[in-house]
């Protein structure tokens, strides 16, 4: 077991008694992002540069997630898995991203989707199928394929997906994860 398996609050408490710190959480993190990148295609862009926290007052300063490739992240490659997009780099964060680097939480990566969030199975990304962590032979379904795949390899406690039409909750039920639509407005 890592420190990764663990849940947030658990994580945000071992940070603040300074048992671990952010870079070995983040190390962690990117030591298992690449280590399933070729066989589970969970992100288009794995980071290499992270700021570094000290104050762990917030419950999310200093824990990683990982954020579906759709998400405008100002400085960091955004293509929304597909070709047309391939070079676009944000200038620019979603307000989400913004209210996440207020609190310190730490992005490693921005994760594969289905071309343009357009489709339900995690398999038209540019860079290929996403594939399940339960059994490699199958997909995880979509479009937030790599957001699910991440959270349910252990890569990250969480990961920021979209939804419009089930696209967190049907890769999250089929990696076995939860994934949370909140209701319009909020």
């Amino acid at each position: 077991m890592t420190y990764l398996d663990l849940n947030i609050e658990e994580i945000h408490k071992k940070l603040k008694s300074g048992e671990i710190t952010s870079q070995e959480l983040i190390q962690e993190a990117i030591k298992k992002a690449e280590q399933y990148q070729e066989k589970y295609n969970s992100f288009v862009t794995i980071l290499k540069e992270f700021p570094e926290v000290k104050d762990f007052s917030n419950p999310l300063a200093g824990i990683p997630y990982a954020v579906k490739d759709n998400f405008s992240t100002k400085g960091v490659l955004s293509t929304a898995a597909s070709n047309i997009l391939k070079d676009y780099v944000p200038v620019y964060d979603a307000t989400v991203i913004s209210k996440l680097k207020e609190k310190q939480a730490i992005l490693i990566g921005k994760t594969v989707l289905d071309e343009l969030a357009m489709g339900g199975s995690g398999t038209t990304g540019h860079t290929g199928i996403v594939r399940n962590p339960w059994d490699e032979n199958r997909h995880i379904g979509g479009s937030s394929a790599g957001s699910a795949t991440s959270v349910a390899l252990g890569i990250v406690p969480y990961a920021l997906g979209s939804d419009t039409g089930d696209s967190i909750r049907k890769p999250a039920a089929f990696g076995g994860v939860v994934g949370y639509k909140p209701t319009y407005g909020r």
